[in-house]
């Protein structure tokens, strides 16, 4: 059976094959129609002189979702990767460096401007600035003798700033005036914030979340807890992700089974695109990139598990329950629900440690004790040759831990007398 972070990979994440695509004029033709995220997962495969080979295929709103993608770190905007991504405007035809000058909002030069130069505007022509630049560092007059600039320290960085700067005053000086002008004037803080908050609302188009939105999925649920319902419309335009049906699921995955369950396809189709939506969240609260696949996979099965956890316990392993609740129910709050389980597991794991319990160093019980207290707990399991460890899927998994905890407890109380 295939695993199924490979599945939900394959289906929703796996990144086509651009260079592949541009062999011919036939697939070429079909670039700019794919799905911004499905682009960005290929570009990161490209060297720079393919990406150069690609850029007159793609269109001015994809460009825009693969900056979104690529230059923040949470709330941050990276000017350095900005200066990477967009430098290649300056090898670019006129016609195709146009369209992705366009494509970045006018913040996010700002903001880059401000991180990478130090901005001196002239208010005569007699003005000198050569006493503005730190010794070693390279300057840049424009070509309008309005601006003198100091350039990034790095060599490379300067060398490229300067291209950029001087290819964007050749193909649209009205637009660098202005950026220099504003940027020169507004504070790095106000621009950044600004260039965030649109990013956010076109992320949410494409079907990915916002870091400090996306923790939320961390919040724990009780089984008691009553869970919302859906709003299958609602759902209809969830995620912008390429996603494929699934084959049927056997194996101790109830939700996948859930999924296999549904004969329904348009509602099928909907759950996949629900739990890539879902997967996303759980990587934009861990801050793993898409572009990071063997990451992505361990945080897919953390995903497919903990849901399929929490699933589990809401259904008490009915098969028949478990389809009406992923129908009825956010794939979200059964995660929820089975990291609320898996918080108990880990407090009382942490109890035993803090009340002075120390397991045979080298044991098994040791190595299942760390696994309990992990951030994110994981069950240990005996292997052939060694222990490994796994996320927690089942009820049954989650009562095998706790009995190993009674047992660990026990010998503590022991112990202790």
């Amino acid at each position: 059976m295939r695993r199924p972070e490979e599945l939900v990979y394959r289906t929703c994440y796996a990144p086509v094959d651009l260079g592949q695509m541009l062999s011919s004029s036939q697939s070429r033709s079909r670039i700019r129609r794919l799905p911004t995220a499905q682009l960005y997962y290929g570009l990161r495969e490209l060297s720079d002189d393919q990406i150069g080979q690609l850029l007159p295929h793609i269109t001015e709103e994809q460009w825009k979702g693969v900056l979104d993608l690529d230059l923040w770190r949470r709330d941050r905007l990276d000017a350095g990767q900005f200066l990477y991504r967009q430098g290649c405007i300056v090898s670019a035809h006129d016609a195709v460096a146009r369209k992705l000058i366009r494509a970045v909002e006018e913040e996010i030069w700002e903001f880059a401007f401000q991180r990478l130069l130090q901005i001196h505007v002239r208010s005569d022509r007699n003005e000198v600035f050569d006493d503005k630049a730190p010794r070693g560092r390279e300057t840049l007059k424009t070509p309008d003798d309005d601006y003198f600039l100091v350039l990034p320290a790095n060599p490379d960085a300067a060398r490229m700033a300067r291209a950029l700067i001087l290819r964007l005053y050749e193909l649209d000086k009205e637009r660098a005036q202005f950026l220099l002008s504003v940027a020169a004037v507004r504070t790095p803080s106000e621009t950044q914030e600004m260039a965030y908050q649109s990013r956010k609302s076109r992320l949410e188009d494409l079907g990915f979340q916002d870091y400090y939105d996306a923790i939320e999925i961390y919040t724990p649920r009780s089984p008691g807890q009553p869970l919302p319902e859906k709003d299958w419309v609602a759902l209809e335009d969830l995620s912008a992700l390429p996603v494929m049906l699934p084959g049927v699921q056997e194996g101790p995955y109830l939700l996948l089974q859930a999924f296999a369950a549904i004969e329904d396809q348009d509602q099928s189709l909907q759950l996949m695109e629900e739990l890539a939506f879902t997967c996303n969240k759980v990587l934009s609260a861990d801050q793993v990139s898409p572009a990071q696949p063997q990451r992505l996979k361990r945080r897919i099965r953390k995903t497919v598990a903990t849901i399929s956890l929490g699933l589990d316990v809401w259904s008490e392993g009915s098969l028949e329950l478990a389809a009406q609740g992923v129908r009825r129910h956010f794939l979200q709050s059964f995660f929820q629900l089975g990291y609320g389980q898996l918080m108990q597991l880990q407090n009382s794991a942490r109890n035993l440690v803090e009340e002075g319990f120390e397991a045979r160093p080298g044991s098994a019980w040791e190595a299942a004790l760390q696994g309990f207290t992990r951030t994110f707990p994981l069950r240990t399991v005996v292997g052939k040759r060694k222990l490994r460890r796994r996320f927690l899927r089942t009820r049954r998994d989650m009562q095998k831990c706790r009995s190993i905890l009674r047992r660990l407890s026990s010998e503590g109380k022991k112990e202790r007398e």
